[in-house]
């Protein structure tokens, strides 16, 4: 009774957690009945901390839920999607660096849910730790450490600079290691944040087995192989190349995944939680729908969306627009060219990879990660290791199961060749980010391949991303010299202010300059 009584107070009550009063109830957590009488607390526990991915933390406000800001956040960032409304909405200073303020609510919204799920994670570990060692025990324990390093890595990646040599003693994130870990404090270095991370997911792999126990066996948890294939995306970023193939051959020699095939690519996205290729989503069912607020809401023109972003130029061009790629590579079907919109002088190239799921258009099982990262994980690591021969294996392994060849036509002729493409050890690294745009593009992955690479972000086209745009172009492309259309590497404003309702309240966690 007295353990039962002990998860009541946690879970019901408002806890300091940081920074933040953070009432951590997901919507389908435990009661205290099911604490003490039934063995389905611990499950009930977890389960509701993957329900914060896609519950309203706040109801009065349907935008700021923790997956739209996830993407908004990021893609909206980077180059690949253009806004074509200066809407109030937050969500335009992800495109407009210039807005970004500490104030903002998507901001403050993302790093409290981001917390509550650590939180949730960390006193699922302590129930954990309580109840003894079993398989479904450790298999749910493990769950949460991997929830609370995906949750930290996500924080780590917005709000603080990219990992770096030069970069390791600069702050990170906060650290939250325990379920009594809420007074105020300082952010730890980026090199700590990164520590905490891959020892949570190394001990996240050691808990769950390689047979993951039959009702935890879906797309929509995390197993093993999540976490090696996390694995494998944070030791990219770390720069620890070795590490991340290592972690990369054990989720690709699993034989627990393959990429899907060309001919089903176009329906992926929709079925995503049956896909062979999928390693972890975020389940959604038609309850869980958000329509005007869902993520696909903004880049989507059916029912309930408000479609005013899309693929910008630059990814399009990329994708090679105009060519006969646009019938042989199936990634161009998530993007709609042959009936864009129109919005104050920008061209919208919808985008459907959040849609379909039950035919439905704001519906979709966002996913986390997939097997065709992890090739891509491997292929950077492989090409910063002066590997290009496998580098360009692992492209080519895509790139077969992206493309339908015409009658008479040859494969080969859509792969990458080294002699007829004149790839080397010194730019097989821009086929890769080449190749990784294409196959990520709209899965919050872009601007952090710029960040990580040091890479300036160009942004030469129309749209509201440039701080003088009026919705009258008056030319082709605005050019390099127009305020925003150029965000040069390093620049401070590439990184999110860290929220005011943390600095505000914690009065050891330091702003970003």
């Amino acid at each position: 009774m007295k353990k039962a009584l002990k998860y009541i107070l946690l879970l019901t009550g408002f806890f300091y957690l940081s920074g933040c009063e953070l009432d951590i109830i997901p919507s389908d957590a435990l009661t205290g009945d099911q604490i003490q009488n039934t063995s389905d607390g611990l499950i009930s526990l977890v389960n509701g901390c993957y329900a914060q991915f896609k519950d309203l933390p706040d109801e009065n406000n349907s935008n700021n839920w923790y997956l739209r800001q996830y993407y908004h956040l990021s893609d909206f960032a980077s180059d690949d999607i253009v806004c074509g409304y200066k809407t109030e909405d937050d969500l335009v200073n992800s495109f407009r660096y210039n807005d970004r303020t500490s104030e903002k609510s998507n901001i403050n919204s993302f790093w409290e849910v981001s917390y509550k799920v650590i939180y949730g994670a960390n006193v699922a570990i302590q129930m954990a730790d309580e109840k003894g060692s079993d398989e479904m025990t450790n298999q749910l324990k493990g769950e949460c450490y991997f929830l609370r390093a995906f949750a930290t890595h996500s924080l780590v990646r917005l709000f603080a600079k990219p990992y770096s040599a030069a970069n390791a003693s600069e702050p990170g994130v906060i650290l939250r290691e325990s379920s009594t870990d809420g007074a105020p404090k300082a952010r730890a270095t980026l090199d700590e944040t990164y520590d905490y991370i891959v020892s949570s997911l190394k001990t996240a792999a050691g808990l769950m087995s390689e047979y993951t126990p039959e009702s935890r066996n879906t797309k929509g948890y995390a197993t093993k192989y999540s976490a090696w294939a996390m694995l494998s995306r944070v030791f990219l970023y770390r720069g620890e190349y070795e590490a991340c193939i290592t972690y990369a051959d054990s989720v690709i020699n699993s034989g627990q995944y393959t990429l899907e095939p060309a001919a089903s690519y176009p329906d992926y996205f929709a079925q995503a939680k049956g896909s062979p290729e999928t390693i972890w989503c975020i389940n959604f069912t038609q309850t869980d729908d958000k329509k005007e607020a869902s993520v696909a809401s903004m880049i989507y023109n059916g029912a309930s969306c408000w479609g005013e972003e899309g693929a910008s130029p630059s990814l399009l061009s990329e994708m090679g627009f105009g060519t006969d790629l646009m019938d042989v590579d199936q990634r161009w079907s998530y993007v709609n060219t042959s009936s864009p919109g129109s919005l104050n002088g920008v061209t919208i190239y919808y985008v459907r990879k959040f849609s379909g799921q039950d035919g439905l258009p704001t519906l979709s099982s966002p996913v986390m990660f997939r097997l065709a990262e992890v090739y891509l994980n491997r292929a950077e690591a492989l090409a910063k290791s002066g590997e290009t021969a496998d580098a360009i294996a692992d492209l080519n392994e895509i790139r077969t199961n992206r493309m339908i060849v015409p009658e008479g036509g040859d494969l080969n002729d859509y792969l990458y060749d080294a002699t007829r493409d004149g790839i080397t050890n010194d730019n097989i690294l821009d086929f890769v980010l080449k190749e990784r745009r294409i196959e990520l593009a709209f899965e919050a992955h872009r601007i952090f391949d710029i960040l990580r690479n040091g890479k300036d972000l160009v942004r030469n086209y129309w749209g509201f991303h440039l701080y003088g745009y009026n919705g009258l172009p008056s030319g082709s492309e605005p050019g390099l010299d127009e305020d925003g259309a150029v965000i040069p590497a390093g620049d401070p404003s590439m990184i999110y202010p860290i929220p005011s309702g943390e600095i505000s309240t914690n009065k050891l966690c330091v702003p970003n300059n």
